[in-house]
C-alpha cells in the first residue's frame, strides 16, 4: 500500500465525513427551522384566541349590589362576585404601594413582563421546586383576572404574557393599577379594595393607613388561608413582611415603619365573617323587586345602590316585639309562629317587616306568602259597606239563632262567647265582635258591595261571595290586610306598599325614585265614622289589651278553630298588623286576636311612637248618638 494510496483514502474518508456532517447540519437548521416555524405557527394559533383589543374596552368587572335601609344602614349585598369599583385616587395611596411592594416592585420599571420573574419561574418549574414568589407581575396577573382561566398550561402562559405586553401598550400603569385593585380576590367572597376595606376594617379604602393596607396585600396570595379571622398569627406576619417590604423600598419612614409594626390587627369583629343580612324577608322582597325591574344581570353584577322605606330602629323593635311574646307565652298557647307588618299608612312606606320567628330555619315569608283566614279582622269591611248603605252606628240588629245551608251541609254560626246579645247596636257588635249581628247585617247587605270595598282598598286574594265571608272565612296575606287598613288609618286612600325609595347606578345615577300612589276610594265622612266605631275595640271592646294611651283604632281576628289570631291596628302615623298561629295549621291553646297578637301590637307600638307626639285623626268628623233614634230604629232581617 503506497503512500499515495493511503492519502487518496484518507482524502476520500474526509470529504464523506464533511458530506455527513453537511447532511447532519442540514437535517439539524431543518429541524431547528421547522421546530422554530411550528412554535411559531403555534404561538400564533394562541395570540388569535385573544379577543381583539377593542373588545377589551367592553369588559365590565361584575360589581356588587347594595341594599340601604331608610336610616342608611346596609341591610346587605347582592352579588356574583362581592364588589365596588372605585376609581384609583379612591384607593389608599399606602394600599397601593403595599401591593407594588409585594406583589411586583419592578411594577414602574418594566414593560408587562418580567425576564428576571419569567426565567425564576421557569427553573422553579424545570426542577419542580416549591414555589416561592409567583413570576407573574401585576400586569400579567391582571391578564389573568380578565381573560384567563385558572388552569396551568404553556397556552395560558403564552397567552397571559402576549395580553400583559398588549396592556401596557394600551393602558398607563395607573389604569392597569386601578384595575388590577379593583378585580383581586381578597377572601370572604370579597373583590376588590373597597369591598376589601368595608370589609376588614368597616372604612373605605381611601381611608386604609399602612397596617391595614399592609395585611391587606399579604392577603393576595392565598386570601382564604391567610385570612386574619381564620389564621390571625399568619396574617400578622405576613402583614410585617409587606411593612418591611414598604420600608425597604422608601415608601415609608422608619418612624411610621416601628409603629406599623406594633399595631394590632384592626380588623371589625365578626362572630361570623360570612353572616346573613338584616330584615331578611323584607330583603327577599326587595330582591324579587329589584331582579322583576332591571332582570337578574343587572341586579347580581350592575353594582346598584337601592335606598329602601325600612326603618332599622323600627325593625328591630318588631323583631324583638314578637321574639319576647312567643318565649313567654307561646308553649303555654301552643303558638310556634308569628308575623308583624308595619306601614307608614300616608305614604305607603314600608316601616318593618317580620315574616316569621328565625329565617335561618325558615325563609317562607308569613308576611307576603302566607294566605289565612282573616277571622274577625275582616269585618270592618262588612261595616264599611253598612255605613254607605245609611246603617249609623248605633241603629239596632236582633241576635237570633240562625241555621243556612251551603252544599247541603248546615251552618250554625255561633258568637265567641257562645251566647246571643239580644239588640245591639252596629257599635256594640263591632266592638265587641259579634258574629251573629255581622252575618245578619251582611245578609241584609249582599255580600257584592263588601267585596268591592275590600277590592278597592287593597284585597286581590279571591273572597268566597258567601254570608261566611262576615267571619273572614277566604284567606288573605298579612300584606293585604294591614295594606287595606292603611286606607282607613288615611282617610279613604288606598295606597300602594312602598318599600324601594331609589335605585342609583354604579356610576350614581338615580334610575327610579318613589313617588307615593294615594288613590282615594272612600269618601272620608265614611271612614270618619268606621274609624271612631273601630277606636271603640281598643278602649272598650276586644281590642283592650292593645291600648297605647293615643289615639289609636284597630281589630281582632280569631277563626273559629283557633287556628289563626290578628291583631291590626293604626295611628295617623302607622298601621300594623300581627299575625300568630302554627305553619302546619294546628290549632292555638284557643288564643284570640285580643291576647297575644294584641300584646305584640302594643309592644311594638308603643316603642314605635315614643318619639312621635300623640294625635288624632284629622279626618274625624263629630256626631252625636240621637236617643230618640236609638230606641226604635231596627234594621233586622
Amino acid at each position: 500500500m503506497t503512500k499515495k494510496y493511503i492519502e487518496e483514502v484518507a482524502i476520500k474518508k474526509e470529504k464523506k465525513w464533511k458530506k455527513t456532517l453537511l447532511y447532519i447540519l442540514i437535517a439539524i437548521i431543518s429541524l431547528i427551522l421547522l421546530s422554530s416555524l411550528s412554535l411559531g405557527i403555534y404561538v400564533f394559533l394562541v395570540i388569535r384566541e385573544v379577543p381583539p383589543i377593542n373588545k377589551w374596552m367592553e369588559i365590565k368587572p361584575s360589581q356588587t349590589t347594595i341594599i340601604y335601609s331608610s336610616d342608611n344602614k346596609i341591610l346587605g349585598k347582592i352579588y356574583k362576585e362581592n364588589r365596588i369599583y372605585v376609581p384609583l385616587y379612591k384607593i389608599s395611596p399606602y394600599l397601593q404601594q403595599a401591593v407594588i411592594a409585594s406583589e411586583d416592585k419592578e411594577f414602574y420599571n418594566h414593560s408587562g413582563v418580567s425576564l428576571r420573574g419569567l426565567i425564576r419561574a421557569a427553573i422553579i418549574d424545570l426542577f419542580h421546586l416549591e414555589k416561592k414568589q409567583g413570576g407573574s407581575t401585576i400586569t400579567q396577573q391582571l391578564a389573568e383576572l380578565l381573560f384567563l382561566s385558572p388552569e396551568r398550561t404553556i397556552k395560558k402562559k403564552i397567552k397571559k404574557i402576549y395580553i400583559a405586553l398588549q396592556l401596557e401598550r394600551y393602558f398607563t400603569k395607573q389604569q392597569i393599577l386601578e384595575m388590577y385593585l379593583n378585580l383581586i380576590y381578597w377572601g370572604h367572597g370579597v373583590y376588590g379594595a373597597e369591598a376589601a376595606a368595608q370589609f376588614y376594617f368597616g372604612k373605605s379604602a381611601i381611608d386604609l393607613n399602612v397596617p391595614e393596607s399592609a395585611l391587606l396585600s399579604g392577603l393576595i396570595p392565598a386570601p382564604e388561608i391567610n385570612s386574619p379571622y381564620r389564621n390571625p398569627d399568619l396574617a400578622l406576619k405576613l402583614r410585617n413582611i409587606v411593612i418591611e417590604k414598604m420600608y425597604n423600598l422608601g415608601y415609608i419612614s422608619e418612624e411610621d415603619y416601628k409603629k406599623a409594626i406594633k399595631a394590632p390587627l384592626g380588623i371589625v369583629k365578626r362572630n361570623n365573617p360570612n353572616s346573613g343580612y338584616s330584615a331578611p324577608y323584607f330583603f327577599d322582597f326587595v330582591l324579587k323587586d329589584l331582579i322583576k325591574r332591571y332582570g337578574k344581570d343587572m341586579v347580581y353584577e350592575g353594582g346598584l345602590k337601592v335606598y329602601t322605606t325600612i326603618d332599622t330602629k323600627m325593625q328591630d323593635m318588631a323583631e324583638k316585639a314578637l321574639l319576647k311574646i312567643i318565649n313567654e307565652y307561646g308553649k303555654k298557647y301552643n303558638v310556634t309562629q308569628g308575623a308583624l307588618f308595619c306601614l307608614d299608612p300616608n305614604t305607603g312606606y314600608i316601616k318593618a317587616w317580620v315574616g316569621g320567628l328565625d329565617y335561618s330555619k325558615s325563609q317562607f315569608d308569613r308576611v307576603s306568602m302566607a294566605v289565612r283566614q282573616p277571622g274577625s279582622a275582616f269585618k270592618p269591611f262588612v261595616y264599611l259597606t253598612a255605613l254607605q248603605k245609611g246603617f249609623r252606628p248605633w241603629d239596632l240588629i236582633e241576635e237570633k239563632e240562625v241555621t243556612y245551608t251551603f252544599n247541603k251541609k248546615e251552618w250554625k254560626p255561633k258568637n265567641y262567647d257562645g251566647k246571643l246579645h239580644g239588640t245591639v247596636t252596629l257599635q256594640e257588635a263591632l266592638e265587641n265582635s259579634y258574629n251573629i249581628a255581622t252575618i245578619l247585617l251582611l245578609e241584609e247587605m249582599g255580600v257584592g258591595d263588601v267585596i268591592k270595598n275590600a277590592r278597592k282598598l287593597g284585597i286581590e286574594s279571591p273572597l268566597e261571595p258567601s254570608l261566611a265571608l262576615a267571619l273572614g272565612t277566604s284567606g288573605v296575606t298579612l300584606y293585604e290586610m294591614v295594606r287595606s287598613y292603611s286606607g282607613f288609618a288615611n282617610g279613604g286612600n288606598r295606597i300602594t306598599p312602598i318599600a324601594i325609595l331609589r335605585v342609583e347606578d354604579s356610576k350614581g345615577n338615580i334610575i327610579y325614585n318613589a313617588i307615593p300612589e294615594t288613590i282615594p276610594v272612600i269618601e272620608r265622612a265614611l271612614i270618619s265614622t268606621l274609624v271612631k266605631m273601630m277606636k271603640r275595640v281598643i278602649t272598650n271592646g276586644t281590642g283592650k289589651r292593645a291600648n297605647i294611651g293615643r289615639p289609636a283604632a284597630g281589630k281582632t281576628g280569631t277563626t273559629d278553630d283557633y287556628r289563626d289570631a290578628w291583631f291590626i291596628g293604626f295611628t295617623p302615623d302607622l298601621c300594623t298588623g300581627v299575625w300568630m298561629g302554627n305553619d302546619d295549621y294546628t290549632p292555638t291553646n284557643k288564643v284570640p286576636g285580643g291576647l297575644l297578637p294584641a300584646m305584640v301590637w302594643k309592644e311594638f307600638m308603643s316603642n314605635a311612637l315614643k318619639d312621635i307626639p300623640p294625635r288624632d285623626f284629622d279626618f274625624l268628623i263629630e256626631y252625636s248618638m240621637p236617643v230618640t233614634e236609638t230606641s226604635t230604629q231596627t234594621n233586622t232581617p
